[in-house]
């Protein structure tokens, strides 16, 4: 690793130093002689703000443009903004932000900060990124999926189109060496935090609740801020525990004339620059880990961090990513324990014990490791590499993870014979959603059941809404019927009439909080989507060919009438959770599907089912019919059927009349295999008989 030269340069005219100033030109020069480099710099120093503009005051970009990749929204539209309060520029005029439906800039804007979507996209669209001089991937140490395609697509366009295309990348915590690697890059080293902050650990385990605790910790680390003065900033995994945790510091905010602020993603913007902009009294700012890279947070003087993120983590019972509360690795506790060094000496008060902090992870587990691939491998088909295990990535996958995600991909219909996406798939690749769920919502909106397609992804994408045993109480009967989403759509419904009120949502025997939840993500998806269709006839039936196509490699078979064990078209066996509606379908599709060990025969249990009609699976890959021939011993005849399956399961058999050439040879089988049946042998030939089949079977293959 080299250290970036540190020339006596000073902060750009009007602005405050930052430690990454004086390395600029080291940068700089770097970057324009080699057309790539890697940039390690400590929380605070300036990489996002600092570096873009530096790199067009030294004439790298010419006439071209510098697209800064960014890991969320709001980091994109802050670091923009504070990129133009800085330097005096015009937001949307010299740089510019482009996200998820919000685009500030023109055709004359220099510098773009955007997100990892949009970059995958322009690069999709245009592989040469035309009027693109260079890209910086900021804040590369957290390995999403996206960020990664983003780095392996740039090198392959290096390599093919582009050898004057420029490309950084800066991370806080990452290991460079891989990197650099990869890129064939040098590795630059900012060394030193620009303040010292003291991490302070709880002498024992914290067992009250997270918010409680986060509070606590909040009123212990307040009189403790260096200087006495200063906001401090608190880290909790979610917007409901930042929403608790502000209930449990409103009384001791309002007597101290403190301002009590959240700030998470699903803020409306305006909400979001009230905590990232300087207050004029003293703040407490309650935030998720969107605060922990990128965002400038001016007055920060202490970090109270509760150690726990939600991040992706996939989801076997689903098929589905789902965001899971978990510990943050010691990489990132340092990242933001850093965001209290910016302005001066700061304090970290770290919610777990030294014995805690040495059983975390060093590192998080980048996202590829973590999480459905079919999306990834989706978006590498497009880019025209159909073998994805042929690919340059960054990171290979597990090749079992990537062939689970092939299969899923040819089942539901986005990839063709030839491995590329086929009409479906490229509506899949537009849509922001897992292709499972995409499926479902093209679907359903295909067949007018639009907005019940949007409520069921939602019901499948977010926790549950139903409370366990309590929706079954109070005089409710288990509910019964063909589908244990579309009884939980008719309870959502009924819970959204009444204005999700606690009280009258939980006599419903629903959680509220997961209630409102599930009807934003939908409102979201409806909006992602589009509208689709008008409402149709039979809106019902839609939805559950629409749970069919989502999820074709999760069809099941009862075994018997009123068993309530199914057989899996994946293979293996399920028995029907005791709480699932589905008690009379005879085929289903299982929504979610935990694998288990219950008794000896090791069978899943499917939570959640959706009726079907087999004449349905005629449409997808593995339906087939073929003629079986076989020889019944009890009649002592050769018979024949047409017999239809899907994926092995049998979906009908007819009785045929077996091929004469095929009858002879079955039956000739079977005299080979039991003589005695068809000649008439006495004591001895039988004997000798019963001698060879026991040899054969105490020395097979001799």
């Amino acid at each position: 690793m080299t250290e970036v030269p540190d020339p006596t340069a000073s902060p750009p005219p009007g602005k405050p130093p930052l430690p990454i100033d004086p390395h600029l030109p080291g940068i700089c020069a770097a970057l324009g002689r080699d057309g790539a480099a890697v940039v390690v710099a400590p929380p605070g120093s300036g990489k996002t703000t600092r570096i873009p503009p530096a790199l067009l005051a030294a004439g790298l970009l010419g006439e071209g443009t510098c697209v800064v990749l960014e890991p969320r929204r709001i980091a994109a539209r802050a670091a923009a903004r504070w990129v133009a309060e800085e330097n005096g520029w015009g937001l949307g005029r010299e740089v510019g932000y482009q996200v998820r439906h919000d685009r500030c800039g023109t055709g004359e804007t220099r510098i773009w900060f955007v997100t990892e979507g949009v970059l995958v996209a322009r690069l999709q669209a245009d592989p040469e990124l035309s009027g693109v001089a260079a890209v910086v991937l900021d804040e590369f140490h957290e390995r999403s999926l996206e960020a990664d395609l983003a780095l392996a697509f740039l090198r392959e366009v290096r390599e093919a189109l582009r050898p004057d295309l420029q490309v950084l990348v800066c991370s806080a915590t990452l290991d460079p060496e891989p990197v650099a690697r990869f890129l064939g890059a040098p590795v630059l080293e900012v060394p030193g935090r620009p303040h010292p902050v003291e991490v302070v650990y709880l002498e024992k385990p914290d067992p009250d609740p997270l918010p409680l605790r986060a509070a606590r910790g909040v009123r212990r680390a307040w009189p403790l801020r260096p200087g006495g003065a200063g906001d401090v900033l608190a880290f909790l995994p979610g917007a409901a525990e930042i929403r608790a945790a502000a209930r449990h510091l409103a009384d001791w905010a309002a007597g101290g004339g403190i301002e009590v602020l959240p700030l998470h993603g699903d803020l409306p913007p305006a909400r979001q620059d009230e905590a990232l902009r300087p207050g004029g009294q003293p703040r407490v700012i309650l935030a998720t880990n969107v605060a922990e890279t990128s965002l400038t947070l001016p007055a920060v003087r202490a970090v109270v961090d509760t150690g726990f993120a939600r991040e992706l983590r996939h989801d076997p019972a689903t098929g589905l990513d789902r965001l899971e509360t978990v510990p943050v690795s010691r990489a990132n506790a340092d990242q933001r324990a850093g965001r209290a060094g910016r302005l001066g000496p700061g304090l970290a008060l770290r919610l777990w014990t030294r014995h805690d902090d040495r059983g975390r992870p060093a590192e998080p587990l980048p996202a590829i490791r973590r999480v459905d691939l079919s999306r990834a491998v989706l978006e590498v088909a497009a880019w025209g590499a159909p073998d994805p295990a042929s690919f340059g990535w960054f990171e290979p996958p597990d090749p079992a993870r990537l062939a689970a995600a092939l299969d899923l991909l040819r089942a539901i219909g986005a990839l063709g014979p030839d491995g590329r996406p086929t009409r479906r798939g490229e509506a899949l690749r537009r849509l922001p959603l897992p292709p499972r769920l995409g499926v479902l919502v093209l679907v359903a909106a295909e067949g007018g059941a639009a907005r019940e397609g949007a409520l069921a992804a939602a019901l499948l994408e977010e926790r549950d809404i139903v409370l366990g045993a309590r929706a079954f109480g109070e005089g409710r009967e288990a509910p019964t019927g063909p589908s244990d989403l579309e009884w939980r759509i008719e309870l959502l419904e009924e819970a959204h009439r009444a204005g999700f009120r606690p009280e009258r949502v939980r006599a419903l025997g629903l959680d509220p909080g997961a209630c409102r939840a599930v009807w934003r993500a939908a409102r979201q998806i409806r909006r992602l989507a589009g509208g689709g269709a008008g409402a149709g006839p039979d809106r019902t039936e839609a939805l559950r060919r629409a749970l069919l196509a989502a999820f074709p490699d999760r069809v099941a078979r009862r075994r018997a009438p009123g068993s309530d064990r199914f057989v899996l078209a994946a293979g293996g066996g399920a028995v029907l959770d005791a709480r699932s509606a589905v008690r009379r379908a005879d085929w289903a599709v299982a929504l979610r599907l935990d694998a288990g060990g219950r008794g000896a025969r090791r069978e899943a249990t499917m939570r959640w089912a959706s009726e079907i009609d087999p004449a349905w699976l005629e449409a997808f890959p593995g339906f087939e019919t073929r003629f079986e021939t076989r020889y019944e011993p009890e009649s002592g005849r050769v018979v024949a059927a047409e017999v239809t399956a899907y994926r092995g399961l049998v979906v009908r058999e007819r009785t045929a009349a077996p091929d004469p050439a095929e009858a002879l040879d079955r039956l000739a089988r079977a005299a080979r295999d039991e003589p005695e049946r068809f000649l008439d042998l006495g004591p001895e030939p039988r004997r000798l008989v019963a001698r060879c089949r026991f040899l054969a079977r105490a020395l097979p293959g001799s």
